[in-house]
């Protein structure tokens, strides 16, 4: 067997990208909105707004996209990782800036969401393409009770493994470019305007049909997909259900100047580093009923901000999945309140109830660990289960480990394959490691060598040190390629890949001998931990 780094140790991380929770816009005047077009009020430009600094992550709408702009992004996406230029007054798709990457599906159980846009702010901010346009247009009717309801059945995620790309990577005409397309949200939509005084639901307003028999209906409707279609939704499924496979949102990342290095985990550390996802709202603006909004406007509940615990507890007490999650990640790391394991435990219980599936993978891992609660690898694993097909790609990747092992279930190398699979096309570079692997050997699997190496070069360019390290071992037939998978392992903290290229640059294997740099890379290996390394003279 060649050597190889196979990951099935428990990870202790986020969702990939956010589920929509639901919510109506409170009772205010009835006031019939003004009759608009689609053409009056959807336009190519747009005219300038107030400003809201954009951060470092985005989460846009972009359901006012023309189907013929959503087709390019798609186009975008399958040639790989699509970018934009994204800041306060516009979003572009660049289609001719290119950068090495690929997107998996990862289907989730269907979720229904109504979001009401309430005031000329509120679209302008969450539909960065047009709202502006549109604010412009209906935003005085907005101020007296109008909203731009947005009805959304979402299926599922289409996500890179690429969590950071650095200017340099980037290929062809970029000029503007700031962030990449980290993922994005898939199913159907149907935008059109509403009354604010009326009580509607996501069903009613696909319910209205495309004749929008609704009285509340006065802009002419903006639809892709079906909500029948989406019900043939599970999670296990590979792709969307034909006539549900709407891009509805957008998870953006800032390009960075210089690739970043990503942190490694401590030798021996109690818990894994949790990271929780940004809410992807500009600076000043909170995450709340599936939008961005003013704090003055958050009259609901919201999410609260990482390490803002007296905030978290708030928004967890009134029952706010995400807060409790991060609530709870702020107990087990003592970030701002002292540790306390099993006040996370019961945090992470409750965000899990409430719909949020980090909550239940990081709850899950808890069990696993029996840290802060009773040990129980049956209950762990059930609580993957339910991560993992609300989209967590962590929680997939947790539940084929178990698989893997028979740790809380019975062995079965087949379903470990499998969810090992919705891990990697959920984005989670682990997860292609492992399925990678399970390829070379054939275990699970049929064995499939190009699969492997695909899926190998997929983890790698997610900064997973083994992903790049089990590259560069099934590169064998291309001495240039696989020293640069070696060397990227080694920059990641594999003190394999580090020995490995230190043999090829002693000889000048696919890349110019070097003897200092081969020594260099020797004791990094050392220092990484690699006896042999230490012992080599």
């Amino acid at each position: 067997m060649r050597p190889r780094a196979l990951s099935v140790s428990l990870l202790l991380l986020p969702s990939m990208l956010a589920a929509c929770g639901g919510g109506a816009g409170a009772p205010a005047q009835s006031v019939r909105p003004t009759a608009q077009t689609a053409s009056q009020a959807m336009g190519e430009k747009s005219e300038p707004a107030a400003c809201h600094e954009v951060t470092r992550e985005g989460k846009p709408l972009i359901v006012d996209w023309k189907p013929e702009q959503r087709g390019d992004l798609e186009v975008a996406m399958s040639s790989g990782v699509a970018v934009v230029a994204y800041d306060c007054k516009h979003l572009e798709l660049l289609s001719d800036c290119k950068v090495e990457g690929s997107y998996g599906f990862k289907g989730v159980v269907l979720k229904q969401q109504l979001i009401r846009l309430s005031d000329a702010d509120e679209v302008k901010v969450n539909l960065p393409l047009s709202g502006p346009l549109l604010a412009a247009k209906i935003g005085g009717e907005l101020g007296r009770g109008t909203t731009l309801d947005l009805a959304t059945a979402l299926v599922g995620n289409r996500v890179s493994t690429r969590t950071q790309i650095a200017r340099g990577e980037l290929r062809g005409r970029c000029d503007g470019a700031t962030h990449f397309v980290r993922g994005a949200n898939i199913g159907a939509f149907v935008m059109q305007t509403g009354e604010e005084a009326r009580v509607s639901t996501a069903a009613d307003v696909f319910g209205a049909g495309a004749s929008a028999k609704s009285q509340s209906s006065k802009l002419a409707r903006q639809e892709d997909g079906s909500l029948d279609a989406c019900k043939a939704i599970t999670s296990e499924m590979e792709r969307p259900p034909a006539n549900c496979g709407a891009l509805v949102r957008l998870h953006l990342v800032a390009i960075a100047a210089t690739p970043e290095k990503p942190p490694a985990p401590a030798p021996n550390a109690k818990f894994v580093k949790v990271h929780e996802e940004e809410e992807g709202c500009p600076a000043g603006m909170l995450f709340a009923s599936g939008k961005c909004v003013a704090p003055t406007a958050a009259v609901d509940k919201h999410v609260c901000k990482q390490g803002d615990v007296p905030d978290c507890t708030k928004q967890c007490d009134a029952g706010e999945a995400w807060s409790c999650s991060r609530l709870g990640t702020a107990y087990v790391t003592a970030s701002g309140v002292a540790e306390d394991a099993a006040k996370g435990a019961t945090l992470y219980k409750k965000s899990c109830e409430l719909g949020h599936p980090g909550g239940c993978s990081n709850y899950g891992l808890l069990l696993s660990k029996g840290s802060g609660v009773a040990k129980d690898d049956g209950q762990a694993a059930a609580q993957f289960q339910r991560a993992c097909s609300g989209g967590d790609a962590i929680g997939c990747f947790n539940l084929g480990a178990m698989h893997f092992e028979g740790r809380g279930v019975a062995k079965d190398e087949a379903k470990a394959a499998s969810y090992f699979k919705q891990s990697c096309d959920g984005g989670s570079a682990a997860g292609c490691v492992n399925l990678g692997a399970a390829y070379d050997d054939g275990v699970g699997v049929a064995k499939d060598a190009a699969k492997a190496r695909s899926l190998f070069k997929r983890a790698c360019e997610g900064d997973k040190a083994e992903g790049c390290t089990n590259l560069g071992v099934v590169s064998a037939d291309d001495p240039k390629a696989a020293a640069r998978a070696y060397a990227r392992g080694c920059e990641l903290g594999s003190a394999k890949a580090c020995d490995y290229l230190s043999k090829r640059l002693a000889k000048g294997d696919g890349v110019d001998k070097d003897e200092e740099k081969a020594k260099a890379a020797q004791k990094r290996a050392c220092e990484l931990g690699h006896a042999p390394a230490c012992a080599a003279k």
